[in-house]
This record gives structure tokens, C-alpha cells and sequence, in this order.
């Protein structure tokens, strides 16, 4: 499931909550008094900074990001796969010349490797100070403390996902089943709270599909929901909650700062999804029978309630549409 290669998602960082992370880097660079403490993840060719003390030294910060090919002491702990000590930076005849050292701040550094469950590494754990530092045995074993944690956390988000995987998604589709909307869309409702943020429920529902199971096949008819459900991979943004909820029915889920755009913005994807679903459904000879039925409806932060009522009034437009075709 996971390997050095894979990056945090948005929905895992929050099933993760890198505030506790934070917390820890902040602590890390007090307590050692130096100039950063980070949590760095090697994600393809390069390394990123999930999260960097927040102390008025620290020279990183979340998101910033060097690739592989430099001469990082990163880069080393990835690729000895043990913990790395450098106390002298600018004396140490490997060190000196590298590009860190050189061109940037650091003067000493300690780092641990960070493992995902499946024994690859995720990245480092570590101390950056721009003076030369001893980093005492006592405060190393509380560095390797907190990589423990750190690595408890990718456990439970291994866990969590292994369940989320035969509990909350759909077989056919690969995306969320109702379960899944309902523990996902909780959580994103909590969030719109405190951020502000409008929310915007889409129903869809396959025009037909019961008469295409009869006259074709129920091969036909699941060729049109798995048609439908990449379809709404495609056109969706990442952060939506995208899930089918019955047979023939899909919601989207999705969130908005702008208040005054979200209209706009669902129509326009409702528009995109039919046609891109009735022009991909014509290669299977059903496009004269099937298409689409959708309704959405917006919800600002004052106004939300709970998930199933909001489905509801977006599931009534549905209908109307549906209705409107007959």
C-alpha cells in the first residue's frame, strides 16, 4: 500500500493531524536550542518538508522542497537507512563541501529515518542548527522517542486505510460507498464550520439503467456506473468526496471559499460530467437511452445541518430534473 515513492494526501494529513506533528518539531528544536526541528518525506525524486519548527530561527518551513540529486544529509539517511550525527559541519571533510553547507546555514545536524509500515522509508526526522552543536546521548534517545511516534501514526494511518478499503469503499467502483460519505462527509461539514466555507452536494443518477440491465445485460449496466464513477474521478477535484450511494446513485461533495461563485462552478461541472458520461456511453450503443440526472444544492456554514437532510434536498432537484425529461 505504501511505499518511499507515495506523498501525504490531504485526507491522510488530516487522519494523521499534523498539528501533533507540529507540536513535536516545535518541542524538538527547544528542547535541542536549535535552529530547526522538521519532518521531511522523500516522495519521489525529491525531498519535502511536511511540517518545520515554527520557532523565530528556523530557516524551513512547511512545503519547501530540494531534490534528490543534491548532496543533502536527508539524502543520506535514506540512503544508509541509519541515523545520521554530524556535530562540525564545516570541518567534516564529506560535509563541507556540500551544498547545505556551502551555499546555506546549517552547521550541525542530527536526523533519524522515518519507515512507513511496509519497511520503506518515509523520510527523516531531525535537528538543523546553523552552530555547531553536541547533541548529547540523552536528547538523541528522546529524538528516537519521537520517531517512534512518528511512526505510530503512519501504523494507524496504515491501519485506518486497510479498513477504509473493505468497509468504505465500493467494490465496483473503487469509490467511497455510503458508509464512507457519511464518516468522510461528517468531517468535511466540521470543517466548513471553522473554515467558512460553503459546501456543495451533488446527486446524480443514471438515466435508464434498469432498462439497459433488462434489454443488455447487467454487464452493460455496470459498464455505465464504472463509466459514470471515472468520469467523476476525472472531472473532480482532488479534496471532493466523491461516493456511490445506491445502484445507479453518486454524490459529490464538495467545498468552496468564494461564496458567490459556487453556483456557477457546479453547474458548469454538472454540464462537464454529462457530457463527457453521454459521449462515453455511446461506445457501448446505450447513449440514445442513457444519461444523466443530477441536482445540487449549496450550503453555507451557518446553514449546514446534517449530512442525510442535505443529501435529501439535493436528491429533490435530482428528481425534478429526472422528471423534467418524461
Amino acid at each position: 500500500m505504501f511505499d518511499s515513492q507515495s506523498c501525504l494526501s490531504r485526507a491522510q494529513q488530516s487522519i494523521i493531524d499534523l498539528d501533533k506533528w507540529q507540536q513535536t518539531v516545535d518541542l524538538i528544536a527547544e528542547l535541542f536550542d536549535s535552529a530547526c526541528g522538521a519532518i521531511v518525506q522523500l516522495r519521489k525524486d525529491e525531498f519535502n518538508v511536511v511540517v518545520a519548527s515554527q520557532n523565530e530561527d528556523s530557516f524551513l518551513s512547511r512545503d519547501v522542497t530540494w531534490p534528490w540529486d543534491i548532496n543533502s544529509f536527508c539524502r543520506k539517511i535514506v540512503e544508509t537507512k541509519q541515523e545520521l550525527n554530524i556535530q562540525q559541519a564545516k570541518s567534516d571533510a564529506y560535509w563541507k563541501l556540500s551544498p547545505p553547507v556551502v551555499e546555506g546555514k546549517i552547521r550541525s545536524y542530527c536526523g533519524l529515518p522515518i519507515f512507513w509500515p511496509s519497511g520503506q522509508l518515509f523520510g527523516t526526522i531531525c535537528i538543523i542548527d546553523t552552530k555547531e552543536t553536541e547533541y548529547s546521548p540523552t536528547l538523541i534517545k528522546l529524538l528516537e522517542q519521537f520517531c517512534r511516534l512518528i511512526t505510530a501514526d503512519l501504523q494507524m494511518l496504515h491501519d485506518y486505510e486497510a479498513i477504509h478499503d473493505l468497509a468504505l469503499t465500493d467494490e465496483l467502483t473503487g469509490l467511497n460507498n455510503r458508509r464512507g460519505l457519511s464518516f468522510l462527509g461528517e468531517q468535511r461539514i466540521k470543517d466548513a464550520r471553522r473554515a467558512k466555507q460553503t459546501i456543495g452536494i451533488v446527486y446524480l443518477d443514471i438515466d435508464n439503467l434498469k432498462q439497459i440491465n433488462d434489454k443488455q445485460g447487467h454487464q452493460v449496466g455496470d459498464q455505465c456506473i464504472i463509466t459514470l464513477a471515472n468520469v467523476l474521478k476525472e472531472n473532480g477535484r482532488e479534496s471532493d468526496i466523491i461516493a456511490r450511494i445506491g445502484g445507479d446513485e453518486f454524490i459529490i461533495m464538495t467545498s468552496f471559499n468564494d461564496e458567490s461563485i459556487h453556483d456557477v462552478q457546479l453547474e458548469a461541472l454538472c454540464s462537464r460530467i454529462l457530457e463527457c458520461y453521454n459521449l462515453a456511453a455511446s461506445e457501448y450503443d446505450v447513449g440514445e437511452i442513457t444519461s444523466i440526472s443530477y441536482g445540487y444544492q449549496t450550503f453555507d456554514y451557518e446553514r449546514t445541518t446534517v449530512l442525510e437532510d442535505m443529501i435529501a434536498q439535493a436528491d429533490r432537484l435530482m428528481y425534478r430534473n429526472k422528471n423534467s425529461k418524461r
